[in-house]
């Protein structure tokens, strides 16, 4: 493990989508997993319920979530909406141009609408990540446990980030989990929230190397008192 500082970790993680075939050690996954579980969450109920899958038990619920989608034409029914429907600015222009700076260091021009899908579809096979990460949680939990599992995807992602690997937080599982549950043989009690590539990221690939401006302090913040 690195020295590397939370504020190193943060400041360098990307959504790496391009990976090294190069798996990574169960007691190494393990230590990670277990250190994101000392993540803060409301009353202490510790509301994630996690899978972790690599090799066949990967390719297999990749393979039966595409499968699903193809046989049903793309339409689902999204465990939420993954934004809402009238997305106001500044909030749709910086999904927009988040979407066209991937694009753009993948190659894939706008109206090449054949290559974005078969780009999308990568999201439900983790991007070959050795690695994928599905987060759940009962679905009678409310909102504030959905602010519990992104405080625990973020210590999973700034942990890795530490020991030199590279993740890839998605929504994408969400919009089909039908085949995700019954992959992993979850009830419908499960409601699935999220999920997470994880691995070594690929050398010279310049989608993995995209830098996404971030809002200056000004636009957001307010203090108070001072």
């Amino acid at each position: 493990m690195s020295s590397m500082s939370v504020t190193q970790a943060l400041m360098t993680r990307k959504s790496v989508r391009v990976y090294e075939d190069k798996p990574v050690p169960q007691p190494l996954l393990q230590e990670i997993l277990e250190l994101a579980g000392r993540s803060a969450s409301g009353g202490n109920v510790q509301p994630w319920k996690v899978d972790v899958l690599t090799g066949d038990a990967l390719n297999s619920m990749a393979q039966s979530v595409q499968g699903f989608i193809q046989q049903s034409g793309g339409k689902s029914e999204p465990e939420f909406p993954t934004y809402p429907s009238k997305l106001a600015d500044p909030y749709h222009s910086r999904r927009g141009d988040c979407g066209e700076l991937m694009y753009d260091a993948l190659g894939i021009a706008r109206e090449d609408k054949m290559n974005r899908i078969m780009q999308t579809m990568k999201n439900y096979n983790f991007f070959g990540a050795p690695v994928g990460i599905i987060l759940s949680m009962d679905r009678d939990m409310g909102q504030p446990q959905c602010l519990d599992i992104g405080i625990y995807m973020q210590s999973i992602m700034l942990l890795a980030k530490e020991r030199g690997l590279d993740t890839c937080p998605q929504v994408s599982w969400t919009v089909f989990p039908q085949p995700v549950r019954e992959a992993l043989g979850l009830g419908d009690d499960k409601k699935i929230m999220a999920g997470i590539c994880l691995g070594y990221k690929a050398e010279g690939e310049a989608v993995n190397e995209i830098s996404q401006e971030r809002a200056a302090l000004e636009d957001y913040i307010s203090f108070h008192g001072f």
